[in-house]
């Protein structure tokens, strides 16, 4: 099972210092993988099927990076703006953000897709509030994505954490379509190019 993985995969997990927070991880990646277990290796989940690990990386580099930049984020919104912000709750939310994509992403005729209408943000968030999750970090899980109906965070830490999925996606124009271009043509917004004379 996946969860059976998480420390090995996740080693920035050991720095929650809430004990119980740390075990609900846990129990949701047990959940997700229930669910579907299609998958057995936590590095070779992508972040969307339509995006080859070779290029853009797996799942799991997807969170460690969310787990490495809000380690950075959380000291650094103390230090320059005297903003508190709980590390335990950044590093929670990274590590399940995405856990959803585990019953979402299924296989069809030998290929790994994505189930249509699948909302993993929804899906995972309302997962961590029934397991029992502080309601601030479902609420940070829920609304992380841009990809489907856009939710707006209610809070200064949902709001930064949303930031941090387009961030953590190496998913760049020099390869095609960017992930902000992505998430804009997955709500029907516009896009439009930057004029001639934009640098």
């Amino acid at each position: 099972m996946l969860e059976d993985q998480l420390d090995r995969a996740f080693p920035d997990l050991a720095e929650i210092r809430d004990k119980r927070l740390r075990g609900l991880v846990g129990e949701l990646w047990r959940s997700v993988s229930e669910r579907n277990p299609v998958h057995t290796d936590i590095e070779r989940i992508p972040t969307h099927p339509l995006f080859p690990i070779e290029r853009h990386g797996s799942l799991a580099n997807h969170i460690r990076g969310q787990m490495a930049v809000s380690k950075t984020l959380v000291p650094t919104y103390m230090r320059e703006w005297r903003i508190e912000l709980s590390l335990d709750h950044f590093l929670a939310t990274a590590a399940i953000h995405d856990a959803a994509k585990v019953i979402e992403f299924v296989e069809q005729d030998g290929k790994l897709v994505a189930t249509p209408g699948f909302d993993h943000a929804l899906v995972a968030g309302r997962l961590a509030r029934d397991l029992g999750f502080p309601p601030e970090i479902a609420h940070m899980v829920a609304v992380h994505t841009y990809v489907g109906p856009m939710r707006l965070p209610r809070s200064r830490a949902a709001q930064l954490f949303q930031y941090l999925d387009p961030l953590c996606l190496p998913v760049f124009p020099e390869h095609g379509k960017s992930s902000v271009e992505r998430h804009l043509e997955a709500n029907h917004w516009s896009v439009a190019a930057p004029p001639d004379d934009v640098p």
